[in-house]
């Protein structure tokens, strides 16, 4: 974060997490229909918006002592690092670590807790892993079976449209 840019506030319900985006200015946005964030958030799907990873870790360690950590797999093979609060349970937000250990290089920090400052007309998330959608995706939606191309790359079998190859 630049002495000029002081970030977007983001906070749990009950206040006890608190702190600041690396920058106002994300990476991108996307509405999540996998099953892990249909779980986490109780609803048709999760919605994060991206801030590079390098600018988030390590930790300030006031905010790394009040956080929880749920730790879990994801089909990716990737490892998936789901910080909320202790207290009113909120997942604020989460980060990948890739199977070559290294970190994914961008955070997804949940739409819901940041506080003000995202022109939502403006950012249009895309909406991924659609393939595990409950709902029906309108078609102005832009949407991609798994990852868009633009936040992490292509997956594999993906034509950069999410629209699985014809094998």
């Amino acid at each position: 974060m630049t002495d000029n840019d002081k970030g977007l506030p983001v906070s749990c319900e009950c206040g006890y997490i608190k702190f600041q985006t690396p920058s106002s200015k994300p990476l991108g946005s996307a509405c999540c229909h996998c099953t892990s964030c249909r779980k986490q958030t109780a609803s048709f799907f999760g919605t994060s918006v991206y801030f590079p990873a390098s600018e988030m870790f390590p930790l300030p360690a006031d905010l790394e002592s009040k956080l929880s950590v749920f730790t879990h797999p994801a089909d990716s093979g990737n490892t998936m690092h789901c910080y909320f609060c202790p207290k009113c349970g909120v997942r604020v937000f989460h980060s990948a670590v890739l199977p070559d250990g290294s970190m994914r290089h961008a955070v997804a920090i949940k739409a819901g807790a940041i506080d003000s400052g995202i022109d939502w007309k403006e950012m249009k998330p895309r909406h991924i892993y659609t393939r595990s959608a409950v709902m029906e995706l309108p078609e102005q939606w832009d949407c991609y079976e798994t990852v868009a191309p633009a936040l992490y790359g292509p997956a594999p079998g993906d034509d950069g449209k999410g629209k699985k190859k014809e094998e």
